[in-house]
């Protein structure tokens, strides 16, 4: 279907949409036109995520429909219409109205809904999915993007989002839609009278506030000397707020001052540029607010990613990388619980070695996965019926943590707790956090991370994108000693010419290794219109990491720079 269909589809339709007929007039030229219909926003394991307007190719309630309708039918086909779907939703535009228009679609079919009555993080909705038995959850968000961007992420009944086969079963329904404005729907008010509509109040808090106790490891340290530690959290004006500073509380950590203004949910987000904890930036305002504290928190708007930022040897605020966070969290559950037999480590194929180096030490396995928080809870599903092995924590580079799997995805809430606690072990031993970091270097080594980005927006940026990769797939760099294909699934051993399968699933995804043991990787986004190039070095000082760290990025870079369309 050419975008000029779509196009007149929308037309004809919005003459009884008022709020659709003044977006569409504001389509002045052909080239907007053609971007806000050539395509139909994907739908993925990810779900679905996109910028906010009129057209298959952005986030509007006809396109909300038109997945719901989809979730719908998927579940229809299950048989599964009474266990119903939970749904929450964050503070991003239009989140609310997403979610009940979700909830309407899901009425229409039958299908009850326990629905949020106010914003919720992810993580609580994934708990929510599980503590009512539902089979399936949706979560109306766009996790860390920009205002502009809002989304639909889809989870099943056992918390975790939703799997490949479930995404490619829910996308064949989605083509056999040919018009989002037929699709039924349902008022609210019938909705209730019939039954068919639940409201999921405190509730929800109440039994997650519960489950979360259990990440305290050292539950008489805490509750004797948490109000020693100084910390300052900003929600960056997200759902994080009652959760994070409740569970803190009850933990012991009493100290806690909340960024006043950026506690207010807000999807403008309008005192950050980004309302991203990676972005250096949206620590701003809890700096100039620190007064001194020994931890700052930041966590995104649907509060499933938390960035950290301590004290440095310079005594100014350094924001820790996902990364180092996640080796921190690792260290001190391996030092300070009895780890459980069989006990493992889940990461991802991006995130830093360090994790696994710890690991290694203290006899706990460790299963790397492709990007995505979805496969860390498949695996965790997994072993619940295998035995195979116990989980004990996962993380990713991009700010995720999950350290009790009451909760399916990453966990901002689970997190700020757990890393509040490894700061104050660090404080009764006269270190800060930044130190107690140094610590962990000295013994393993010292890593250095970062994150290269590619934004490419509309047509031209998916061709240029779509370049990178298949240049990239078979080019050959001096110092590259093996190449892991996820695509074709072959990692390729260029010493000794050999190769062998990678075994999980199938992804565009390239990794590259060197003989020093340093790697990058390269991976289009499955949310964004960006291309993510991931390096990672190691030295036995600072100084080399990062000197083998500016040498590869120097090389790779300029490698992709001069791909041509």
């Amino acid at each position: 279907m050419t975008w000029q269909v779509n196009w007149q589809k929308w037309s004809v339709a919005s003459k009884d949409d008022v709020a659709l007929q003044h977006e569409m007039t504001e389509l002045s030229d052909e080239k907007m036109k053609r971007e806000h219909f050539y395509r139909y926003l994907a739908f993925g394991t990810g779900g679905m995520r996109g910028e906010i307007g009129c057209g298959t190719n952005r986030i509007n309630k006809y396109m909300i429909r038109w997945v719901a309708s989809g979730v719908a039918a998927h579940i229809v086909e299950q048989g599964c219409q009474a266990d119903g779907v939970a749904i929450a939703y964050d503070s991003r535009h239009f989140s609310a109205e997403f979610a009940l228009e979700a909830a309407r679609v899901l009425g229409a079919a039958g299908i009850k809904v326990y629905l949020s009555d106010t914003l919720r993080p992810t993580p609580e909705l994934s708990f929510m999915v599980r503590k009512w038995g539902t089979a399936a959850g949706i979560v109306i968000t766009a996790s860390h993007n920009p205002a502009e961007y809002n989304g639909f992420k889809v989870y099943g009944a056992d918390g975790c989002q939703i799997t490949l086969d479930v995404a490619d079963r829910i996308t064949a329904y989605l083509k056999r839609i040919s018009d989002l404005f037929a699709i039924p729907v349902v008022e609210e008010a019938a909705l209730i009278k019939t039954g068919l509509l639940v409201q999921i109040g405190d509730e929800a808090d109440i039994a997650y506030l519960e489950q979360v106790r259990a990440v305290t490891q050292n539950k008489e340290l805490t509750k004797m000397h948490g109000n020693k530690l100084k910390i300052v959290y900003t929600a960056l004006h997200g759902t994080g707020g009652p959760l994070v500073t409740q569970s803190l509380a009850q933990a012991g950590f009493t100290n806690v001052s909340v960024v006043a203004e950026q506690s207010i949910p807000d999807g403008a987000f309008p005192t950050v540029t980004s309302p991203n904890p990676e972005d250096h930036a949206a620590f701003r305002m809890a700096i100039e607010a620190s007064d001194n504290a020994d931890i700052l928190m930041a966590t995104d708007p649907d509060a499933d990613r938390i960035g950290v930022a301590v004290k440095n040897e310079q005594g100014t605020y350094q924001i820790l990388t996902g990364n180092q966070l996640g080796a921190l969290l690792l260290h001190y559950l391996v030092t300070e619980k009895k780890i459980p037999a069989n006990s493992a480590l889940i990461k991802t194929i991006v995130t830093s070695n360090l994790g696994e180096k710890i690991a290694q030490k203290y006899g706990v396995k460790i299963y790397n996965t492709l990007t995505g928080f979805k496969f860390i809870g498949e695996k965790i599903a997994e072993w619940e019926k295998s035995g195979e092995a116990t989980f004990l924590f996962g993380y990713e580079e991009s700010y995720g943590y999950l350290v009790e799997p009451f909760v399916r995805d990453k966990d901002a809430i689970q997190a700020a707790l757990l890393t509040a606690e490894v700061a104050l072990a660090f404080q009764l031993q006269g270190k800060t956090l930044y130190e107690g970091l140094q610590t962990i270097y000295n013994e393993f080594g010292y890593h250095e991370e970062s994150l290269h980005t590619i934004t490419a927006k509309g047509e031209e940026g998916i061709a240029r994108i779509q370049a990178i990769m298949q240049t990239m797939r078979k080019k050959t760099i001096d110092g590259i000693t093996s190449k892991e294909d996820y695509q074709t699934g072959v990692q390729t051993n260029y010493q000794t010419d050999t190769t062998q399968k990678i075994t999980l699933p199938k992804s565009d995804v390239l990794k590259f290794h060197l003989a020093d043991g340093s790697w990058f990787c390269i991976r289009p986004s499955g949310t964004e219109p960006k291309c993510k190039i991931y390096f990672s070095c190691a030295g036995d000082t600072a100084k080399e990491a990062r000197g083998r760290l500016q040498n590869l990025e120097k090389q790779v870079l300029v490698e992709i720079e001069n791909i041509e369309l």
